[in-house]
């Protein structure tokens, strides 16, 4: 036995891109693009093909950039009814107001049962299983898209008590005040104060909703000192009032047409409005 290497040779004409073919197949299961690669001599050939296919791998895809989209605020059920009687109400509510589709925001089971909508253009205050039938819905039209600062007051109404009514099924049903509204995301706590009475309103869904009780024979005054409406932040700070609103003109800003204002103001002395969520 002698320890002296053979010399080296060349490899015959293809068999060296034979021998490439067969390590990319058992590296990567296909072919990959042909590659030219100088005939090497020896063992070397091998170690030189292995590090072609290597550096053949395909990169892995780039990763996707993150895409943001804003779309408006999901409603977010704040009470225990099954879907299908959420689309019975949203059904029955906006076919009694006909105002269009009305979106589920609230639902009160307390004295009375009722429910706060809102369409694309307005305010359904809706009563449910009264006298009036299934569903008996009131509405107020009110620029829903847009909020006069902080919050807004869409609806305000009283109903005598039910031995006034004089519908069949009234009679000892309570008599109310009611007030409905939007707020923004800063609003945590709306207060309606009325005849010496503060009451906090439920706010859900970017909404408020509240009823003043009044007993069973109440009738609702000719004259009225009015309804008084606030709006507080988280720390207590009382954002703006009902007053606020009645004084204070605001305008779409992208079609700058005024929308909440008495007697049509003029748009330079109006306030943007602001986006409700």
């Amino acid at each position: 036995m002698t320890s002296t290497l053979p010399p080296m040779r060349d490899l015959p004409p293809g068999r060296q891109a034979r021998i490439r073919a067969e390590v990319e197949r058992a590296v990567t299961g296909r072919p990959l693009r042909r590659l030219v690669v100088p005939v090497l001599a020896g063992a070397a050939v091998v170690a030189a093909v292995v590090a072609s296919v290597v550096a053949l791998q395909p990169l892995p895809p780039p990763t996707p950039a993150v895409q943001v989209t804003t779309s408006p605020a999901p409603v977010t059920p704040a009470f225990p009814l099954p879907p299908e009687r959420v689309k019975a109400i949203e059904e029955g509510c906006s076919r009694s107001a006909s105002s269009g589709a009305g979106k589920l925001r609230q639902y009160l089971d307390e004295e009375t049962r009722w429910a706060l909508l809102y369409s694309e253009n307005a305010a359904l205050t809706c009563e449910i299983g009264g006298p009036g039938g299934d569903y008996n819905s009131g509405f107020g039209q009110t620029s829903v898209r847009w909020l006069p600062g902080h919050f807004s007051v869409d609806s305000v109404s009283a109903h005598p008590g039910g031995d006034l009514d004089g519908r069949p099924g009234s009679a000892g049903r309570p008599g109310y005040r009611q007030v409905v509204g939007r707020v923004d995301g800063q609003v945590t706590r709306v207060t309606v104060e009325v005849d010496g009475r503060t009451t906090d309103a439920k706010i859900v869904n970017g909404t408020f909703a509240v009823r003043v009780y009044y007993p069973r024979n109440w009738a609702v005054p000719w004259t009225d000192e009015g309804v008084v409406v606030r709006a507080y932040d988280a720390n207590g700070a009382l954002l703006g009032t009902g007053t606020d609103l009645a004084t204070t003109c605001y305008f779409d800003p992208g079609t700058r047409e005024v929308i909440y204002g008495w007697g049509r103001p003029p748009v330079e002395k109006c306030l943007p409005a602001t986006p409700w969520r």
